[in-house]
This record gives structure tokens, sequence and C-alpha cells, in this order.
């Protein structure tokens, strides 16, 4: 009796985790974070922006400050050049969270114009980290690192409310077409790798220059 229970029991393990390697991962993870970190921080900013408007202001409010620890964190692993606008966006995005409880702040536009913000900065980091990592010869990271700066160049663009200039636009582009050869491995080119690389630097540091503190966002 003893011996079929433990044969058993024996079965139903090789059955589950048998049938549990070929199950994809709930969250699978990634060599950059795990599967939602490239909603961050999309996610709170466009939260924060749907309580506002619905004058939720305190759910706003968190939702913001959801955002600036995401910065926060993205800091603590930046480099100088990375650095300095993302400390600069979390003091930004703590002082409006603070507004905004306080139900001090009138309009959308001082929350789209600091999320602009907030992902140019995050794009600025990660083609700091693109470049690092070419010099590296680390492909693969240049790669995904560039790509991600690509994705919150244009959320940049959508919270500003400006549309990425033909140069911006085409450093993009390029910079998606070069990261997907780069993950893969295979197809890229090193001039045309360090050429995409400046080119979205150049994007990255012109719009970033549109949209500073104090200047209004809607103009060229």
């Amino acid at each position: 009796m003893t011996r079929r229970i433990l044969l058993s029991a024996g079965m139903f393990a090789f059955l589950f985790f048998s049938l549990a390697a070929f199950l994809p991962a709930a969250y699978p993870l990634t060599e950059q974070g795990g599967q939602g970190q490239a909603e961050e921080p999309k996610a709170d900013f466009q939260k924060a922006h749907e309580s506002f408007m619905k004058k939720e202001y305190d759910a706003s409010a968190a939702s913001i400050r959801k955002g600036a620890d995401y910065l926060r964190k993205e800091a603590e692993s930046a480099g100088d050049k990375g650095k300095k606008l993302l400390t600069a966006s979390v003091a930004e995005l703590e002082k409006l969270a603070d507004s905004v409880e306080k139900g001090a702040v009138k309009s959308d536009k001082k929350l789209k114009d600091a999320f602009s913000r907030a992902e140019h900065a995050v794009a600025n980091d990660q083609y700091v980290k693109a470049t690092d990592s070419w010099v590296r010869k680390e492909t693969k990271k240049t790669g995904q690192a560039l790509d991600s700066a690509a994705m919150h160049m244009e959320r940049a663009a959508d919270w500003s409310g400006q549309k990425l200039k033909a140069g911006a636009s085409r450093a993009v582009k390029e910079g998606r077409e070069v990261s997907d050869k780069l993950v893969k491995g295979a197809g890229y080119v090193p001039e045309k790798v360090g050429k995409a690389l400046n080119r979205m630097g150049d994007a990255i540091s012109g719009f970033g220059r549109k949209i500073v503190p104090g200047k209004d966002s809607g103009k060229e």
C-alpha cells in the first residue's frame, strides 16, 4: 500500500514538472527587468492624468509619486550623464504631486509638461546606457537600451503635444531598426550603429531644449 502511494506521488510529480516546462511563465523576466518594466512610468502617468481629469486629486498625486519612484530607482543605477535629468525630474514630480494633492493645479497641461520631461529624462538615460554598452561591445544591451530610448522619446513627444521633427523622427525609426539587429546579434554594421547612436543623441538633446521648464512646449 505504501509503495503504491509513493509510486503515485512520484508519477504526479513527474507529470507536474513535465507540464511546467512547457507552460509560459506568468511574468517572464528580461535581462533588464520584469515584464511590466516597459510600461513604466507610462501607466502611472496615464492613471495620474485620468484621475486628475476626474478631480480625484489624491489618486492622481499617488500615481505621480509612483512615477517619481520609478525615476528615482533609475537614477540610482544611472551614470553622471543620465542621473542629472532623472534627479531633476523626480524633484519636479514630487512637487507636482504635492500641488495636485492640495488642489492647487488648475490645468492638466502642468501634468503633461512634467510627464514629457520625465519621459525625456528616461530616454536620455537609456541613450547614455546604449552608448556605454556599445563602447564595451555589449551588442544586445546596446540594442535594448537604444530601443528603450526611442520608445521614451516618442512618449515624451506625446505628452508634450508635439510631433517629433523630421530629423528626430528618422533618428527614432533608425534607432529601432538598428536595435532590433543588435538584439538579434546579426545583420548590423558597426558604422551604422555609431551613426544611429549619434543621431539619437542629437534628437534627444534637441527635444530637451524645447521642453525646458518655463518654455511653452506647444511651440517650436
